[in-house]
């Protein structure tokens, strides 16, 4: 399989990479937990801006990215804003979501970025090329909570034809544990059949907490892990999560 080399970090090869968020209110509470989480055995810290009280507030946001990624020192950082239809905290009209990615790239802060599949729209192609010319990575989203769209075979919500993402990610709410096979099963068919793009997936909730772990065998290139606040269902402590993927590697 192929990686993404983002920092001498190889998102692709090996042990799955791990994410940790900050989902904290305030510029001072990111910056506490940036400053704490760069000592975490993390490979990536993700900003979820929904959470952020100044979600909407441009300038605040790009004040606080600067400060951010200094004080992340060597960590990589993702950016997302996830949307309320994808199970975020705050709905984004589609030209503000546009205008906030933009907004994000010319900080020159981020090392990737998530782009949601469905939110993004027509704009995909466009908004991935404008992230890679600004030097950030590519994670393009989907997050399904309601078993509204079948899980992917092949190419995950289509994000790995449309446009050329670098990481795509597909995040399912299962039902049954059938549910968690059937992504599973198709995290492993597109990682064989398009081992030049590392995938990320994940079944959430207590039933699909096995996906989380299982990405070195089975195909996703990175997990997330839960360093004191969850920002989804299922997500796994950070101490547990860097035992169980040593012990797969091993």
């Amino acid at each position: 399989m192929s990686c993404v080399n983002i920092r001498g970090c190889c998102i692709g090869e090996g042990r799955p990479k791990v994410i940790i968020p900050i989902v904290e209110p305030t510029e001072t509470a990111v910056l506490e937990k940036a400053a704490e989480f760069s000592t975490l055995r993390a490979d990536c810290v993700e900003w979820r801006i929904d959470c952020f009280e100044g979600a909407k507030d441009l300038p605040a946001i790009v004040h606080c990215a600067a400060k951010l990624r200094v004080a992340l020192k060597d960590k990589l950082l993702l950016f997302t804003f996830r949307t309320k239809a994808e199970g975020g905290k705050v709905a984004l009209a589609h030209e503000e979501y546009l205008h906030f990615i933009r907004t994000v790239l010319a900080t020159d802060c981020a090392d990737l970025i998530d782009i949601e599949f469905f939110t993004s729209g027509a704009e995909l192609p466009a908004l991935i090329e404008e992230a890679h010319t600004a030097g950030a990575a590519v994670v393009c989203s989907s997050h399904d909570f309601h078993k509204r769209r079948r899980a992917p075979t092949g190419e995950p919500h289509g994000c790995h034809a449309a446009g050329r993402a670098d990481l795509p990610k597909l995040a399912v709410m299962p039902q049954s544990r059938t549910d968690v096979l059937e992504l599973l099963a198709a995290t492993a068919e597109m990682a064989d059949r398009h081992p030049e793009t590392p995938i990320i997936t994940m079944s959430m909730g207590a039933l699909g907490a096995v996906s989380r772990l299982s990405g070195e065998a089975l195909g996703s290139a990175m997990t997330f892990a839960n360093p004191g606040q969850a920002s989804a269902p299922g997500q796994i402590s950070l101490e547990v999560v860097n035992e169980v993927l040593d012990a797969l590697h091993l």
